[in-house]
């Protein structure tokens, strides 16, 4: 091995990030099945073809951020919205679900599924059977942009209410448990998790684009920049994003009723992200000031949805106290332990502590594949800026040590 090619701790963490990521063939096989299932439910035969129904992914899959499960027996989590051109005045949510529900079911027994399709308190979930192991929950809705931008304008937030890319994507949502379930009302559970991506979009576009001129260089499958799927590259935050994940699922796992929930994690890590070039510079500054974006509203912890900054991703802190503790336990934790890693001056040595909450089969194989022998330019850099800027945060992080702030949460 040369010494341009000698592994860094930029080097080893990119490593590390490619085992956990979801492979493209399991992202191609999603797509494939739920292109299925909108073309069942908008085949001729169809009774809900008439409201044109569109089905698109939320969450982790359309943000860039999953993982593959940790266990060979674990499954992907595929979240779908399945939207109808329907008004509230046509149809209530039980309808709508009901509506939906008798596609989903149908698609199932024409598909000879092993599992029946599960209504559950929002969604329909179809399990799938085959060695991929995956289920989807479909979210029936309907559009609810104007409801939305009517009440982001009365509660004082114009700005987010004139962004049509965000607010354009609003949703009405079905919910077993709301009183209106059975009635024909205005006053419907609202969402808007496409107009979340937007947002989650925005926030690394910049490094976006570079990652698709970057690919262009190195392919001839796409004539311009703009016919990139996003999905064929990553940028540092999604990332570092991802690596979090994994540390925080490990570190849960006997306990996953308190774990940190995902839309928290995600919303705080974009706040804090500004466009760092290396995957440690992302983490450095991600784990140095996530927590400072957490508000405090009359004594309640406030994670706003940055779409709807009146909804509080951590609503559930203020009932139960246990979760807002787990989260500053996990928050100190990983602080803990990507600052031990990052402090040490040889890439190999992976502490302890990191190999477990990153999977140590995973750590041994990563280390054992790059063969490290000594500390030089990382392969996965290609440009001074980017080295030097690699560079200092690792010094950052060893001047700082592990038992201090960024990587040791204290609160006052």
């Amino acid at each position: 091995m040369t010494a341009n090619d000698a592994p860094t701790h930029e080097s080893v963490l990119q490593a590390l990030h490619a085992g956990i990521d979801m492979p493209e063939e399991i992202f191609e096989e999603i797509v494939a099945k739920y292109e299925s299932l909108s073309a069942w439910l908008d085949r001729d035969a169809s009774n809900i073809k008439r409201y044109q129904p569109f089905i698109a992914p939320q969450g982790s899959v359309l943000l860039g951020t999953a993982n593959q499960p940790i266990k060979a027996n674990e499954e992907y989590d595929v979240d779908l919205v399945c939207r109808l051109n329907a008004a509230k005045n046509e149809l209530t949510q039980r309808e709508l679900k009901a509506s939906v529900g008798r596609e989903i079911l149908s698609y199932a027994a024409s598909h000879d599924m092993a599992y029946t399709p599960e209504d559950k308190r929002r969604c329909w979930t179809l399990k799938y059977a085959d060695d991929r192991r995956f289920h989807m929950d479909v979210l029936p809705c309907i559009p609810d942009a104007d409801c939305y931008r009517k009440r982001l304008v009365e509660s004082g937030h114009q700005s987010i209410a004139a962004n049509i890319s965000v607010t354009g994507q609003a949703i009405a949502i079905t919910d077993k448990t709301d009183p209106n379930y059975d009635r024909l009302t205005e006053e419907w559970p609202t969402s808007n998790p496409l107009g979340y991506a937007e947002w989650f979009l925005e926030q690394m576009a910049e490094r976006l684009l570079v990652e698709k001129r970057n690919l262009m260089r190195h392919t001839t499958i796409y004539d311009k920049v703009e016919d990139i799927p996003n999905h064929k590259v990553k940028t540092t935050l999604q990332k570092a994003i991802q690596l979090l994940k994994r540390h925080r699922d490990t570190m849960f796992a006997e306990n996953p009723e308190h774990k940190p929930i995902s839309i928290i994690i995600n919303t705080l890590s974009a706040l804090a992200y500004d466009d760092e070039d290396s995957l440690v510079g992302a983490l450095t500054a991600i784990l140095k000031t996530m927590d400072k974006f957490i508000e405090n509203r009359a004594g309640v912890a406030w994670v706003a949805n940055p779409v709807n900054p009146e909804e509080n991703f951590a609503d559930k802190w203020a009932e139960e106290r246990e979760k807002e503790a787990q989260f500053y336990r996990w928050l100190t934790s990983v602080r803990r332990d990507f600052g031990s890693y990052l402090n040490g001056s040889f890439p190999e040595n992976v502490p302890a502590a990191l190999r477990d909450r990153l999977g140590k089969t995973l750590v041994e194989k990563v280390v054992d594949e790059i063969q490290l022998t000594e500390i030089s330019a990382p392969a996965v850099i290609t440009s001074a800026a980017a080295l030097s800027r690699a560079e200092t945060m690792v010094e950052q992080v060893r001047e700082s040590g592990t038992e201090t702030t960024p990587w040791c949460a204290k609160r006052d």
